[in-house]
């Protein structure tokens, strides 16, 4: 009985899980932006940015990593908000992924667009 209910709180609790980035990317980004600032100093600005975001019940915060083949990702923690930031033709292109859509990912997303 005991491992039976153990394993209903494990399924249950799976279903709960955050998306991984890759889903995330395979869904397609919430929002497409254009910058014609060089995709490390968009970068750059997003990190400063989100880190300096007061968010009452949020987790602050971001961190920068290189992209997969060019370019760079910001995320937060749980990474339920990033954004992937290539070079573009005149200047770097953003994609950003919101995992959950509320006020959090709005804040995260007008920082985005202050920096372009």
């Amino acid at each position: 009985m005991r491992v039976l209910i153990g394993g209903m709180a494990l399924l249950l609790l799976a279903g709960c899980m955050a998306p991984t980035m890759n889903e995330a990317r395979q869904e397609g980004p919430s929002k497409i932006l254009y910058s014609k600032k060089t995709d490390v100093a968009l970068a750059k600005c997003v990190q400063y940015e989100w880190q300096n975001q007061p968010i009452f019940g949020g987790e602050p915060g971001a961190t920068q990593q290189p992209g997969r083949d060019s370019g760079y990702t910001v995320f937060t923690v749980s990474s339920a908000y990033f954004v992937d930031i290539q070079p573009g033709a005149s200047g770097s292109v953003a994609k950003y992924y919101a995992v959950v859509n509320n006020w959090i990912s709005t804040k995260r997303l007008t920082a985005l667009q202050s920096c372009l």
